[in-house]
């Protein structure tokens, strides 16, 4: 439940950042503001905590301690990981219970929506299946269709474009090719993948209201988009204008899932908008720097807190004896996903479907391990006790560990092959093998 705050509120953080910039940028192109909102969107499927990881583990790799002051590392850390404190007077033998029913109303929820919008999708598929196809010399297939749609674009890897018969029939030649570049503007931008992408979101996080106005601004900023890209074409404003009038008086406003239609968004808005004499200013280099730098916060800000924390576990390393009071291996099978150690300070250790290699790794990340199958096949879930007389870094620890796994076993050992270029912990090239008796 932690995890899951820390990311919810974070990724509330980061949408906060993106209307902050859309308000920024709103008299620039409806792209820009479009990718703004769809950045934010991505965000709820990406945790800081996950790049977070990866900077910890690179920071725990380093071949040399980083020298860290206290303050940027405090500080880091509690950008990217607040600290949740308990509940006062909360009974937390409650907790199972309220996961269980929180759980469970998340399953009917997502539940619910896959359920609408598959039935959507299947009953557009149906409908489409049936539709006579019209030769035009476009690149994707047209339905001519006699039910009461607006002008789309159905699919999301192959689509098709929807043209009603009531269209064809009331519309003029010229306000059909608007019509039909608006459809092919959706078609190039791929907006019926990335719809798809956050219809998963909202399925996934269809308890958070915000996610839900992501999504009326990502509808909202994608039709601006193609009215800006149909005007740029050199269609005229009023015949397109016209155009959408007509097509919104003879179709129905319902949405489907899966489809990209011409009525969509504000039609009041957009009508303003395609009239205005005034058009969306180039972005310039001062905005273009302000979307630049945030983009870097957000995506190596996480990997560099990491980097500092994981680093800092190296920093200092009193040369204390490191004694070991249990150290319980169980052989545990091989699996893609490699769970992530956990060490604390006060002298708990834990690693989950770990291999030797992988432990010697993390002992002497500049060391070079042979490709000996009982180090690279073998894995084990390791539970360790220690204690030490100073402070000691993870590093040690990890050293200490592997030194008395090692000593169980006759057969394998570590030890330093002289003739190669220094490393930065050992001299020479650090090797663990077989023992051939």
């Amino acid at each position: 439940m932690t995890a899951l705050a820390l990311h919810l509120w974070q990724s509330t953080l980061v949408l906060i950042a993106a209307w902050v910039l859309t308000l920024v940028c709103r008299r620039n192109c409806a792209e820009i503001r479009y990718w703004i909102w769809f950045c934010a969107s991505l965000k709820f499927l990406l945790p800081f905590s996950l790049l977070q990881q990866l900077g910890d583990y690179l920071g725990r790799s380093l071949p040399a301690p980083l020298a860290l002051a206290p303050t940027l590392l405090e500080t880091g850390s509690a950008i990217f990981v607040p600290s949740i404190g308990g509940v006062g007077g909360f009974d937390r033998s409650l907790w199972p219970t309220l996961a269980t029913v929180a759980v469970s109303i998340w399953v009917l929820g997502a539940g619910a929506l896959l359920l609408r919008w598959w039935s959507q999708w299947r009953a557009m598929h149906a409908l489409l299946a049936s539709a006579p196809s019209l030769p035009m010399d476009l690149p994707v297939p047209v339905r001519v269709t006699s039910a009461g749609l607006t002008p789309g674009v159905f699919g999301v890897f192959k689509p098709v474009l929807i043209l009603p018969h009531a269209v064809m029939h009331e519309l003029s030649s010229s306000q059909i090719q608007t019509v039909l570049a608006h459809e092919m503007c959706h078609i190039r931008r791929r907006d019926n993948l990335t719809a798809a992408i956050h219809k998963l979101i909202e399925v996934v996080f269809w308890f958070h209201p915000l996610v839900w106005w992501i999504g009326a601004n990502l509808l909202r900023e994608r039709e601006a988009a193609c009215d800006e890209s149909v005007i740029e074409d050199g269609h005229e404003q009023v015949v397109y204008a016209e155009s959408l009038l007509h097509v919104c008086k003879l179709g129905v406003t319902a949405r489907f899932a899966g489809v990209a239609a011409s009525s969509g968004g504000d039609l009041k808005q957009r009508m303003t908008s395609i009239m205005s004499p005034e058009r969306a200013s180039p972005l310039d280099q001062l905005r273009f720097m302000l979307l630049f730098m945030v983009a870097m916060a957000i995506c190596y800000g996480p990997v560099l807190a990491g980097v500092a924390t994981g680093a800092a576990r190296q920093m200092s390393d009193g040369g204390g004896r490191i004694v070991f009071e249990s150290i319980t291996l169980t052989p545990s099978r091989p699996v893609w996903w490699h769970e992530a150690s956990k060490f604390d300070s006060a002298g708990q250790l834990a690693l989950d479907n770990v291999s030797l290699r992988s432990l010697i790794a993390l002992a002497y990340p500049a060391s070079h391990v042979n490709g000996d199958p009982e180090l690279t096949n073998i894995y084990f879930n390791i539970q360790a006790s220690w204690r030490s007389d100073r402070e000691a870094s993870e590093r040690s620890v990890y050293r200490e560990l592997l030194k008395n796994i090692l000593q169980t076993n006759s057969n394998l050992q570590l030890y330093i092959k002289e003739g190669c270029e220094p490393c930065d912990f050992v001299q020479g090239e650090l090797v663990a093998g077989r023992v051939h008796l």
